[in-house]
């Protein structure tokens, strides 16, 4: 899983609307390799971000539809770009725990590429989206994005449109329960942006004589920094030890009710596109969005 580079929004091919500041449109890929799909979610700036409640939400929103596709897994293999504020962070970590632990898997492994690493997957298909992308003289709004990619001639590809109450509010649900830290079991420190490999569940531990044997941790994470399953595992509790709660899916609401407010100057900037270049629909689309100076409450 990955995100593509930002989608400014509307895309016009006017020389006088290059340099102006637009609306951001994310594009995020799942690749599941079960199915040979490239999963695409489409949704801009005033909807989320991409942080972990985007990729939490998504993830979870992928893995709920194999699961009632093809019935149960035991184990999830997640490869994932090695950025610290999309995916090397705790609450991915507590997530990917919390499906051992209500058990959803027997076993989960978030493993992440390399710095430095050939394209992945998720890059190879953001390539040909792209390609097909530049293709295209004119997208009015964000969803045109989601749109036009379901309409090409793109092969295993799926397309989304992610709504304001798909984001949910997973950091706060999470928090319930599990904790970051930064130090084992035995309280040495390690340092997170150096995990290569961690897993959950059932994982491989070396003996005395350093041969590997399959061992049940649920209660702990195994973690690596090399992708070498001989090096001995640190071992990691993200519970919490005074005041945890189990997790009640009924406490898991949206992140929001209302559309965030976007960049002070991307709403005059797309209005002004729009009023010259683009239909009364868009037009009533960029009319709509809410402006960070407009409404500071909103702000999150």
């Amino acid at each position: 899983m990955d995100y593509h580079k930002c989608l400014p929004t509307p895309k016009v091919s006017s020389q006088d609307s290059f340099y102006l500041r637009k609306l951001r449109t994310n594009l995020f890929g799942i690749y599941t390799a079960n199915e040979d799909i490239m999963n695409c979610f489409f949704y801009d700036e005033s909807i989320g971000g991409s942080g972990p409640n985007e990729v939490i939400s998504l993830l979870n929103y992928v893995l709920e539809k194999l699961i009632q596709k093809y019935g149960t897994f035991h184990h999830l293999i997640l490869w994932a770009d090695n950025s610290p504020a999309q995916f090397k962070h705790c609450f991915l970590f507590f997530y990917l725990d919390s499906l051992v632990r209500n058990g959803r898997f027997l076993r989960v492994d978030l493993k992440f590429l390399l710095e430095g690493h050939s394209y992945s997957i998720c890059d190879r298909r953001f390539g040909c989206i792209q390609q097909f992308f530049n293709t295209q003289e004119k997208m009015e709004i964000p969803q045109e994005w989601a749109t036009s990619l379901r309409n090409s001639h793109l092969r295993n590809v799926r397309s989304h449109w992610v709504s304001l109450h798909q984001i949910m509010n997973y950091k706060c649900y999470l928090k319930n329960k599990y904790t970051a830290r930064s130090e084992d079991i035995s309280g040495e420190k390690f340092e997170v942006r150096k995990i290569a490999f961690i897993n959950f569940g059932y994982g491989e531990i070396p003996d005395e004589e350093g041969n590997l044997r399959l061992t049940k941790h649920s209660e702990t994470a195994f973690i690596r920094f090399t992708m070498d399953t001989v090096e001995k595992p640190t071992i990691v509790s993200f519970v919490k030890k005074r005041q945890c709660e189990e997790l009640n899916p009924a406490d898991l609401v949206p992140v929001r009710q209302d559309c965030r407010p976007v960049r002070d100057d991307v709403r005059p900037n797309c209005i002004k596109i729009a009023q010259k270049y683009l239909s009364e629909r868009a037009l009533r689309f960029y009319t709509s969005l809410v402006a960070a100076d407009q409404d500071s409450d909103d702000a999150d």
